[in-house]
């Protein structure tokens, strides 16, 4: 028969085992003569049903272990406290009195852990209560936090548990403890000093290591914490070790919980991130593990927040920092299992309104369940409850095994009180608490959200009681990272503004003339006819503005290729130079920027024209040129503002840098630096890629990826695969940047939809990789989120998860007509007409050149019935579009796909160039339209699906299995069209199709 331990222990049998000792403990320590096995018989006669022998036996274990350490205490000298190492052979008796000289001046006679420990003043008021002034909290290991469970951690020392620690847990009887979980008992509390110990000689007599310990912070029935210097890199040190006082050296308990906790520290070792304390080492030292830790000067959070809630932007500061330290325990599989304000430091001085945690005690945290399971099933044991009252998760508080999702609701729960100031679970015990976290429902105050939505939203996710409706860890930290970067840019918008309004600055900018004598040539003449326009007022307003495509000195003006995608052409140096002012602008919040299209305008009335057409405010405008003198080289800018309603000059100046050699390869992201400059004369704050001071990309790396943003025209298939190209070589260049990865999941997931087998495949798995790569790289990445959306509801199905994806997105940018434009496809799968063609429309007003979004809102209006609307406007674009424009065949196509559905055949016939005088019937017509399939497409459908179309019109014998084939072809658009095109409308009520479109449509 197996001996049973602690960890064998349910919740119910531990809380039991737990009250008897406590119990026990007090009156021995009260000096009341009881006997052990008296609390026995009375544990078996309160136990609802016979207790087993194991479980006795393992109780008079733990009362002949309190009683031993008592014992022994007292006849060392009074002293209720054991001495404070664990391995008592390294110092003689002598050492060992006087380090609990040290002790019993540093820590209650109770036995309970130190409450304040700093410099400062700690006072007992009559009631018991603690007064604490000018308390300076320093941050090391709780000693009982490791306890039976081995676990790695730390915690504020002014908020370490009460009690004996004999009992793995760690919880106290309810009846024990007050409102907020502290003891109810008086506790003399006795801040230790620096002065108070002879540090000397304790480095002399005392070391673990080349750790000298300086003092004892403190201790529990299971270790003990030091304060020690770090003799090779002169740093403090805190360091935690366990101590088992009841247990043989060769005991298999004993064994099993040092291999557990060096097995765990490994885990938390590995843990690296600014807001997680850090683990310095691990050892045994005689029997005895240890960790060694930063030791943290600050305050809790708990304490911060006894002076009242945090302002917003300090919650955003405090929530990010912690879901981004979560983030990165989670995907290492380490889960925390007990954090709460007391288990989150401030580090930083927060009189200047800036807050730095440091997530601590990892306590009770291990490596997630499904993890132990595969290793050893007894590591994980069910109906352990782990955790703090008012902060765990429901599935904690029912036995449940925690995983992520419930570090994620104790995240909901300290969010909400840093948010509000009060508890979001309540209770006066800890049996209140953790019955409302089962059945109350939290409440929130009148108008919560008034400050800030997006936290308020957070805060409501996390606190779902069904873990499978909490966010992510890294979801939450992208949420709160671009709400605090909003709130950021926001601030300093608002200081430009004011900024600029007690200055003359556009009147001193807009008079210069050396524009119009030095840029010579025809842009010269050009803006020597336009006139600047003088004004003190910023065009603080502006919301949408668009990037012309710049001269270059030594060459005429040209309209060669103007509002055309560069599709196959070599890209020029004017084209990368707009594509990077383009890539810059877009970063601003709040800023409406157009895709990059060659654009060259010759007079003030084409600006006027140009900027009703792309309903723009602003025009940047320009002339560049490169200069040698001797054996340096010179590349400059005369760039300009333009009032796109009256066609004048607002702004303009020159924008000089020194290049290395003569060609432009590696300079672009010297020059984009240049967009900073632009971007304050239309009331904008702009740090550039090429600005900031750390982690700036390979310069040729952020050549290729503005190239690639200027090829990545959906108009263009050929554009989207030398985009394709670029953004992989950009990656190849730098692989710590995620924009060209991601930029490449969302180039790649369009060439497969165009595609036919087996080419969809390849571009498929070029899309999945790399969006997974760089949501690793940063979980915020907008690109990459898209790509995913747009590859679960279109090759996974999953329409709830991209629905998630594409709400946040749409919530964080307005202004992408990408996200726009996918969503306006995802909600015509699944029937969602108004939402639809509300994203449709508004991507086709972002993106107001695009011919392909033109065309799929013509194509969205047929599939919502607005047949008259939708064959108007594409009849239009047929008659409009140059014949060589790369997408003009998919508006005949879709003319196509209107006149079959009407049986218009030779109306269709004669788009494709045959005859008029001929007449075609139905297999006339679809043999003729077989022959001419890949020049005119449907869509941008892939050759599979194009092929369907056809087959399902033509008349063509379909069985059972074409969805079949479809799904395996990597058809990117068959949900879309099995959901709404006419010719699957008797397919999509197969139940071959069930799973592909699980919803009614």
């Amino acid at each position: 028969m197996l001996q049973m331990n602690l960890n064998d222990l349910s919740a119910d049998d531990l809380a039991a085992l737990d009250a008897v000792c406590l119990d026990y403990e007090q009156k021995l320590r009260a000096g009341e003569n009881v006997e052990s096995e008296t609390f026995v018989k009375a544990f078996v006669s309160r136990y609802p049903q016979t207790p087993s022998r194991e479980l006795v036996g393992l109780l008079r274990e733990e009362l002949a272990a309190i009683e031993a350490e008592i014992k022994s205490t007292d006849s060392a000298g009074g002293s209720s406290i054991s001495p404070p190492t664990p391995f008592q052979s390294k110092t003689s008796s002598a050492d060992r009195s006087e380090i609990e000289s040290h002790s019993r001046r540093d820590f209650p006679v109770d036995g309970t852990d130190v409450s304040h420990v700093g410099t400062g003043q700690t006072n007992q008021t009559s009631s018991g209560e603690i007064e604490t002034q000018g308390v300076e909290t320093h941050w090391a290991p709780s000693a009982n936090s490791a306890g039976e469970d081995g676990l790695l951690g730390g915690r504020p020392v002014s908020q370490m548990d009460t009690g004996s620690g004999h009992l793995s847990s760690g919880k106290q009887d309810s009846s024990s403890l007050d409102g907020d979980g502290r003891n109810k008992q008086p506790v003399d509390v006795n801040p230790v000093h620096e002065g108070d110990h002879d540090t000397k000689s304790l480095r002399q007599r005392f070391s673990i290591g080349p750790f000298s310990v300086t003092a004892v912070l403190a201790k529990g029935g299971m270790g003990v914490v030091y304060r020690a210097a770090d003799t090779r890199l002169d740093r403090p040190v805190a360091i935690k070790m366990l101590g088992f006082p009841h247990l043989a050296a060769n005991d298999p308990r004993r064994v099993e919980l040092v291999e557990r906790f060096e097995r765990e520290a490994k885990a938390v070792a590995a843990l690296s991130h600014p807001n997680i304390v850090e683990l310095f080492d691990v050892g045994v030292a005689d029997g005895s593990p240890y960790a060694v830790m930063e030791f943290l000067s600050g305050m809790t959070l708990a304490e911060q927040l006894a002076a009242g809630p945090l302002t917003v932007k300090q919650t955003t500061d405090v929530g990010m920092q912690i879901a981004s330290a979560l983030a990165t325990a989670h995907s290492s599989g380490v889960i925390h299992r007990d954090l709460k304000p007391q288990n989150v430091m401030l580090v930083d001085d927060a009189s200047d309104g800036n807050l730095r945690i440091k997530l601590v005690d990892f306590g009770l945290s291990r490596v997630s369940d499904s993890d132990l399971r595969q290793g050893d099933s007894k590591k994980t044991r069910a109906g352990m409850i782990l955790g703090t009252p008012g902060y765990m998760a429901p599935e904690q508080a029912r036995g449940e095994a925690a995983t992520e999702a419930a570090d994620m609701f104790a995240f909901g729960c300290v969010l909400y009180e840093s948010m509000y100031g009060s508890p979001a679970i309540v209770g006066e015990t800890a049996a209140d608490r953790l019955a409302f976290t089962l059945q109350g429902e939290i409440r929130y105050p009148e108008n919560a959200c008034e400050q800030s939505r997006i936290v308020c939203d957070v805060i409501r996710q996390c606190l779902q009681k069904d873990p499978v409706l909490r966010p992510s860890a890294a979801d939450v930290t992208t949420k709160l990272r671009a709400y605090n970067i909003k709130q950021t840019r926001e601030a300093a918008e608002a200081e430009i503004r004011a900024e600029l309004g007690k200055t003359s600055v556009w009147e001193s900018v807009t008079r210069r003339h050396a524009l119009t004598t030095i840029a010579g040539g025809m842009l010269g003449g050009l803006l020597g006819a336009l006139s600047y326009r003088s004004s003190a007022n910023p065009m603080a307003k502006v919301q949408a503005i668009a990037v012309l495509t710049p001269r270059e000195n030594s060459r005429n003006s040209s309209t060669v290729g103007d509002r055309v995608p560069l599709d196959a052409r070599r890209i020029e140096d004017a084209d990368i130079l707009a594509s990077s002012l383009v890539n810059e602008f877009s970063k601003i919040d709040g800023l409406a920027v157009r895709p990059y299209r060659p654009m060259v305008v010759d007079d003030s009335h084409s600006y006027v024209e140009l900027g009703k057409e792309l309903d723009v405010e602003v025009l940047i405008d320009g002339v560049f040129k490169q200069q040698r003198r001797g054996e340096r080289f010179f590349w400059s800018f005369y760039w300009q503002v333009i009032d796109a309603k009256e066609g004048t000059v607002v702004a303009g100046n020159e924008f000089v840098i020194e290049q290395q050699q003569e060609s432009s390869e590696g300079q672009f992201l010297a020059r984009s630096t240049v967009a900073a400059e632009i971007a304050k004369q239309i009331g904008k704050n702009l740090q550039t890629t090429g600005q900031h001071s750390e982690d700036q990309p390979d310069p040729h790396s952020y050549g290729c990826l503005v190239k690639g943003r200027a090829y990545a025209d959906i108009d263009s298939t050929m554009g989207l695969q030398n985009a394709l190209a670029c953004f992989l070589h950009a990656h190849q260049e730098d692989p710590r940047l995620s924009e060209p990865l991601a930029a490449s999941a969302v180039t790649a997931l369009h060439l497969a939809a165009r595609s036919g087998m087996p080419k969809a495949a390849g571009y498929l798995k070029t899309a999945t990789d790399n969006f997974t790569h760089a949501m690793e790289l940063d979980p915020h990445s907008q690109d990459a989120r898209l790509a995913r959306a747009m590859y679960e509801w279109q090759a996974q199905y999953d329409y709830p998860l991209a629905g998630e994806i594409f709400e946040e997105l749409r919530r964080e940018n307005k202004y992408d007509w990408q996200i726009e434009h996918q969503s306006s496809l995802y909600f015509a799968a699944i029937d969602r007409e108004m939402e639809s063609l509300d994203a449709i429309n508004r991507a086709a007003r972002l993106n107001p050149m695009s011919l392909m979004v033109k065309i799929d809102r013509a194509r969205l209006d047929w599939f919502f019935n607005y047949q008259t609307r939708a064959k108007r406007d594409v009849t239009r674009y047929f008659e409009t579009t140059p014949k060589d424009y790369p997408a003009r065949r998919y508006v005949i196509g879709l003319l196509l796909d209107m006149y079959e559905e009407e049986v218009r055949y030779d109306e269709a016939a004669e788009l494709m160039g045959q005859p008029t005088d001929q007449t075609f019937d139905r297999q006339r017509y679809y043999a003729l339209r077989e022959e001419l399939l890949e020049a005119f497409p449907y869509g941008p459908f892939g050759v599979e699906l194009n092929r369907a179309i056809w087959q399902l019109r033509s008349g063509g014998a379909v069985d059972e299995s074409l969805s079949s084939r479809l799904d395996e072809a990597s058809a990117l658009m068959f949900p879309l069209l099995l959901a709404k095109h006419p010719a699957f409308s008797q397919m999509k009520y197969s139940p071959s199709v069930a799973q592909i479109l699980p919803i009614a449509t």
